[in-house]
């Protein structure tokens, strides 16, 4: 069955950057306390839901303006917008399907033009944060949101390939039509996918995913 929908995770996929999460953190000075509820999540001590919350709570007041600087400056991995169109060109939709958060995968969605975005929404009010976050994704939960995103194109998880680098990406991997692993950051990830693509273009998943694609 052709592929009529490539949905890509954020970071490390389309960014050559980490998490967004972890980059505020940075940006912030509160990559102490980010590592502490990190920890706490994968020892089960919190839920997805209160890692996100108290992260989120640790920038309550700082200024829009400075994460945006962080959102100008995230590059994007080589190939990214030639990738887009040429899936365009065919008729294949895009989407994004992120653990991240709305500020960054929004401004890389209008970049490389991609038509849709499912993530979690960062609080903003009269330009600060506001210490809160709208959970929708959670860290191994997009097999139960790629659903979404499939009713929006009016298609179906056999039509569907998903590309992504993460453990957090294995559950989608592993249900979809055609599962991609871009540069995958462990083996675990890799075994996951039909296709593993080692390079640091884009362009490189373009023959697995349009039948008689000629670089």
């Amino acid at each position: 069955m052709d592929v009529r929908l490539v949905v890509f995770d954020v970071d490390g996929t389309l960014t050559q950057h980490s998490s967004v999460w972890w980059r505020l953190h940075e940006l912030f000075g509160t990559t102490k306390e980010g590592r502490l509820y990190f920890d706490q999540y994968f020892a089960g001590e919190i839920n997805y839901e209160q890692w996100a919350d108290y992260d989120a709570a640790l920038w309550t007041g700082e200024p829009v303006s400075k994460v945006m600087e962080i959102v100008s400056a995230t590059k994007l991995v080589a190939g990214v917008r030639e990738t887009v169109t040429a899936l365009s060109d065919y008729g294949i939709k895009t989407a994004i399907l992120s653990g991240g958060l709305d500020i960054m995968a929004d401004d890389i969605a209008r970049r490389a033009g991609i038509e849709y975005v499912l993530t979690n929404k960062l609080g903003i009010n009269d330009g600060v944060l506001t210490g809160t976050v709208e959970n929708i994704i959670g860290w191994a939960e997009k097999a139960e949101h790629i659903h979404t995103i499939l009713d929006y194109f009016n298609t179906t998880l056999e039509e569907t390939a998903f590309v992504g680098d993460g453990r957090n990406d294995i559950s989608v991997l592993s249900i979809v039509g055609l599962s991609i692993a871009f540069n995958p950051e462990d083996q675990e990830v890799a075994d996951t996918a039909q296709v593993v693509i080692r390079e640091n273009d884009l362009r490189a998943i373009l023959p697995h995913v349009i039948s008689g694609f000629q670089k």
